[in-house]
């Protein structure tokens, strides 16, 4: 009975060590956002974003829910050496010939590369392409260098640039939502034929205003982007942690035993 009693406050200690390790260390916490943000907005006079989510699935509406279905994740990484692509998919406002959408280093929020310019229009689709040396892609086009690891998702506007990662954004605000494939939902983008949205497939929906001071409809520009993970994975990061406190906490048990 005795060992049993050590496994279980190993355990015990463990799971509050886990907790402290993954709330605490700031590295860990920051790439994860508080969602979901409830409620949307909606100025009753243009296409809300569940109604945008709905056009682009194949399927009864709120396959995709607009509040329910939103992701904490902020940065990704590549999943293919095919690089990723991107289709934007709605751009519903007022500086919809202004506002640019791409990619930023999680290293550096300034080192930026352009994807989607205010002239495009929707349903225009992109492959970006990652190399060795940190360029990033477009055909033949370097649209980035420096981009060696994780990346996130910005808006530059007229008001200020936004980003996935909220604590980027002025008073922490969410500035945009993002939703990940569930492996089951059928999306229609435009004339590209259907296909499942699986969960290397993400929907970015950005506010173009700062969150206060805006209607909170996050409908301004909507991308759809495939081939992406998020970074970091939850379940790898509390896996990694448990594994690490089991250890130590493992020998300092056994040590005590042997002692007595």
């Amino acid at each position: 009975m005795k060992c049993f009693s050590s496994i279980a406050t190993v355990g015990t200690t463990l799971v509050a060590l886990g907790t402290v390790m993954v709330c605490s260390n700031g590295a860990l916490a920051d790439p994860l956002n508080d969602r979901p943000v409830n409620p949307l907005g909606d100025n009753g006079t243009e296409d809300t974003l569940q109604e945008v989510l709905d056009s682009i699935t194949d399927g009864e509406p709120g396959q995709i829910d607009a509040v329910n279905d939103q992701k904490p994740f902020a940065l990704f990484k590549s999943t293919s050496g095919s690089g990723l692509k991107g289709t934007l998919v709605a751009e519903i406002a007022g500086y919809d010939d202004l506002n640019l959408f791409g990619l930023y280093s999680a290293d550096d929020k300034n080192n930026k590369a352009q994807i989607f310019t205010g002239g495009d229009k929707p349903f225009g689709r992109v492959s970006i392409d990652f190399f060795n040396n940190g360029n990033v892609k477009i055909g033949d086009d370097i649209i980035g260098a420096g981009f060696n690891g994780a990346f996130g998702f910005y808006l530059d506007t007229p008001n200020d640039i936004f980003y996935t990662e909220d604590i980027h954004n002025k008073n922490g605000d969410p500035q945009a939502l993002v939703y990940q494939g569930d492996n089951d939902t059928v999306l229609q983008i435009g004339d590209f034929q259907a296909g499942t949205f699986v969960d290397t497939e993400f929907i970015i929906a950005f506010e173009d205003k700062p969150f206060n001071s805006s209607d909170k409809d996050f409908n301004d520009m909507v991308v759809h982007i495939a081939g992406i993970e998020p970074v970091p994975e939850p379940m790898t990061i509390l896996g990694s942690t448990l594994a690490l406190g089991f250890g130590g906490l493992f020998k300092r048990q056994l040590s005590k035993r042997q002692k007595n």
